[in-house]
């Protein structure tokens, strides 16, 4: 049996000694660089902007993802955007952005998605998060242990917004592994302690993306209700196709305005 003073949870300790496996190792550089890329989690989004025409996809000597299936990366229109289809959870999400900045050089990343409103906001309401609480692996091997993190470019965010007409609230929010998980007493914690959704990707992208030097810009937009006693689905997975292309257009121009 260990001594107890030998045990070190992922949660008291942060491990920076060398790596086996780096993107680098796996992932040739492409000829082509791209400035800023667009995670999107919408499949409805991303099948439709492939059948309109604005899309070209890039040739890769090796595409990103895992034995669950390659990732293709499209230029958008005749810009140095790049679009790809992002994963649904902290690990496969943060993975993408290190494989797709190996390959073609990209340093700014701006993704978007829905989350679970934690407190009484309208469905589809834009958010713009603050802090992400820690509620999941991946960041804990790129950032020394907290409960939160700081969220960047929250402004940045905020400024192209208020430009733009776009109403949006600034909140804390839950980033989790397990959608299945998320308890009452969970989320009655959260909410104390000023979180107003639940996603499951921003705590992890954040602290990637500071440990690469990366630049990162999120924004979320509610989807199902968890602020009742009662969980309310609302829009989640089946918002209006001028709903979702919003969101689409607002992070097109957050790209053209970091080029």
């Amino acid at each position: 049996m260990r001594n107890k003073k030998e045990v070190n949870m992922i949660t008291d300790s942060f491990d920076n000694s060398d790596v086996f496996i780096s993107p680098e190792r796996l992932y040739p550089r492409n000829s082509v660089t791209l400035d800023v890329c667009i995670g999107i989690f919408s499949h409805k989004v991303m099948n439709e902007l492939i059948s309109s025409g604005v899309l070209t996809e890039l040739p890769m000597e090796k595409a990103p993802g895992s034995a669950s299936g390659k990732h293709a990366v499209y230029r958008y229109k005749d810009t140095s955007i790049g679009i790809y289809q992002n994963e649904v959870g902290a690990v496969g999400a943060s993975g993408l952005i290190e494989e797709i900045s190996v390959i073609f050089g990209v340093k700014k990343f701006i993704i978007f998605g829905s989350c679970g409103a934690l407190v009484q906001i309208p469905e589809g309401d834009c958010i713009i998060p603050t802090h992400a609480y820690r509620d999941e692996g991946v960041s804990y091997h790129y950032a020394p242990a907290s409960d939160y993190i700081s969220v960047k470019n929250a402004n940045v965010i905020a400024k192209l917004f208020d430009e733009l007409g776009v109403e949006y609230v600034f909140g804390k929010t839950w980033t989790t592994d397990c959608f299945y998980r998320e308890t009452v007493n969970q989320k009655n914690k959260r909410v104390e302690e000023g979180c107003i959704c639940v996603e499951m990707e921003c705590a992890a992208l954040q602290a990637v993306t500071d440990f690469r030097g990366y630049e990162l810009y999120q924004f979320l937009y509610t989807a199902d209700d968890l602020s009742k006693l009662e969980w309310a689905p609302r829009i989640l997975g089946d918002n209006e196709r001028d709903t979702r292309f919003l969101y689409f257009d607002i992070a097109v121009k957050l790209a053209k305005s970091l080029l």
